[in-house]
């Protein structure tokens, strides 16, 4: 057996341009449409000082207009959260394991990821309002553990680490688990199992990479892996005793088992936690835990889409977000919005009531059904940091330029300023019901804080452990290692470098889950018409994009509606 120097294991955080601002220019005035069907009367010109605290008219704010007393809806009283979907029923609760590498020491120039994916993986299982996960690191196994609850996982990502012999007893046994990645020669004779140890297959430049198994064929899908230093481990299966759900290919088609089942036993080939993207072999993994659990219940599922307009804020023109409803509003689809509750450009604050028609934009989508989701306080560093950047543009809970947490925030001061830009809305009128983190990034310690207002949200999210810190996403709904609910998004947004098609070839991907899900979200500005961007949008465009996601079999839901099942 060669011995190799163990990959770096990361996850790739793949925001997929969360947010971003809108383009800079202002645009033409656009009064929208009115909440009601009530006349409502033009502004008159004036001094709209007040509005600015105490500066000029700002020049982005050129072409708007002032919203009137009469324009606004009243402002609502505030109400507790929902409450957080509980544990299943009473006394049905399922203990899974998940054991992981024991972390390389301080002194060694990258780190395993170990715990790291453990934490992943037990996000994954949060699907389940029932299964309690417990992890450890594999030097922690005792005998019999394995045999005692529902599964138990392994992550190998420590080349030839010690392998407890009590777990490899009760694996041979026949205990229910399931092995992930490094160290299964460790094993030795598997025959009993059908399976045989072959080699590890090792990617390090490019040309390997471009020639090594890459590609993970899954329920008749093509999965591909991220171009990057990679390996992937080759058992030999004897079909007699083994069923082979997964295979993997390289460029000139040779196959390996990807995903192989012996009895209770099942093997995955490589870490499924490292480099994942849209359409990667990540979601066999995810897919294939119902069946790892014995879940039977997935019959009934039905693919659901979610449709999200994104960094809905006062400085937007108009005329985009209307024609974003103009197309929903054909299509009678559900949907829900990311709305900014304060906005600043320049240090200068610039309000929702300062413009008119983007302000009666934002309640019309309301009396659609648009559901409305905080997305940030002020969705950059004001009062936070200096300098504070743009509304839209920066972060708000995590200092992304100097990567580490903000001195300002701590438990009680984050919760409080997401307190208040739930405040601004609440005056508004409109009732936010669930959270998105700007551009997804937080100091995990502050979203314990978070859920007390939001216990739901929906975004990928950041995780940290071992001196790892990353992103992941979820293909479905899930109860994370924060005590979140967290709705998934999944297929992206449209972007330079990622269009429609992009979008929809991840929808087809996760059309394969049995349980499927196909989250976007857009932009409204990539509608104005000023807006030039390769990204561009038009009413039409957004119409073919969310007719071509319903043609893949998905029905478009309202992400309030979708939760955790039960594990039967």
């Amino acid at each position: 057996m060669k011995k190799t120097f163990p990959l770096l294991m990361l996850s790739l955080t793949l925001a997929l341009g969360a947010c971003g601002a809108p383009p800079a220019g202002p645009g033409a005035a656009d009064l929208g449409q009115p909440p009601t069907s009530a006349a409502q009367p033009l502004p008159v010109t004036g001094d709209v000082t007040p509005l600015f605290g105490g500066h000029a008219r700002p020049e982005l704010f050129r072409d708007r207009v002032a919203a009137l007393a009469s324009d606004l809806w009243q402002s609502l009283p505030d109400q507790a959260a929902a409450p957080q979907d509980g544990g299943g029923p009473a006394g049905n609760i399922k203990t899974v394991r998940v054991y992981y590498s024991d972390p390389l020491p301080t002194t060694y120039p990258y780190r395993d990821g170990g715990s790291f994916h453990a934490i992943m993986l037990a996000n994954l299982l949060g699907q389940y309002d029932n299964v309690r996960v417990i992890r450890a690191p594999i030097s922690q196994y005792r005998s019999g553990d394995a045999a005692q609850d529902l599964r138990t996982f392994y992550i190998g990502t420590v080349y030839d680490e010690k392998i407890p012999a009590a777990f490899l007893n009760d694996v041979k046994a026949g205990a229910p688990v399931t092995w992930i990645g490094y160290n299964i020669w460790e094993m030795g004779d598997m025959s009993a199992l059908g399976l045989q140890y072959r080699s590890l297959h090792t990617a390090l430049t490019p040309a390997q990479i471009a020639a090594t198994y890459s590609t993970v064929n899954y329920k008749g899908y093509n999965y591909k892996k991220y171009p990057a230093q990679q390996e992937i481990i080759e058992l030999k299966a004897d079909p007699a005793k083994t069923q082979t759900l997964a295979v993997a290919r390289d460029a000139v088609g040779d196959a390996i088992p990807y995903l192989v089942r012996s009895k209770n036993f099942y093997y995955v080939a490589d870490n499924p936690f490292q480099y994942i993207h849209p359409t990667d072999r990540y979601l066999v993994m995810a897919d294939s835990l119902k069946t790892m659990l014995g879940d039977t219940g997935t019959a009934t599922c039905k693919k659901q889409a979610i449709l999200r307009l994104e960094d809905i804020s006062a400085i937007n023109d108009p005329q985009g977000m209307r024609d974003t409803l103009d197309a929903i509003s054909a299509l009678k689809v559900p949907f829900a919005m990311t709305v900014i509750p304060e906005s600043y450009y320049g240090g200068v604050s610039y309000p929702w009531k300062g413009n008119r028609g983007g302000l009666q934009q934002l309640y019309r989508a309301v009396t659609m059904g648009g559901l409305v989701i905080q997305h940030g306080t002020t969705h950059n560093y004001h009062g936070l940091r200096d300098p504070e950047g743009e509304s839209g543009d920066e972060w708000e809970f995590w200092d992304k330029e100097n990567d580490h947490a903000l001195a300002l925030l701590n438990p009680a001061s984050a919760q409080a300023r997401v307190q208040q830009g739930r405040d601004v809305l609440l005056s508004l009128g409109i009732n936010a019901q669930m959270w998105t983190t700007p551009h997804y990034e937080a100091d995990v310690g502050l979203y314990p804080a978070i859920n007390k207002i939001y216990p739901r949200a929906i975004e990928r999210r950041m995780y940290t452990a071992d001196g790892v810190r990353e992103g992941q996403f979820f293909p479905y709904p899930v109860r994370d290692e924060y005590g979140t609910l967290v709705v998934p998004e999944n297929l992206g947004n449209i972007q330079v470098g990622y269009l429609s098609d992009s979008v929809l070839d991840a929808a087809e991907a996760n059309k394969n889950l049995s349980c499927a899900y196909a989250s976007v979200f857009v932009h409204p500005y990539l509608l104005e018409k000023d807006y030039v961007g390769p990204d561009k949008l038009t009413k039409a465009s957004l119409t073919a994009l969310i007719k071509g996601i319903q043609a893949k079999g998905y029905t478009f839901v309202n992400p309030l509606n979708v939760t955790t099942r039960t594990l039967k």
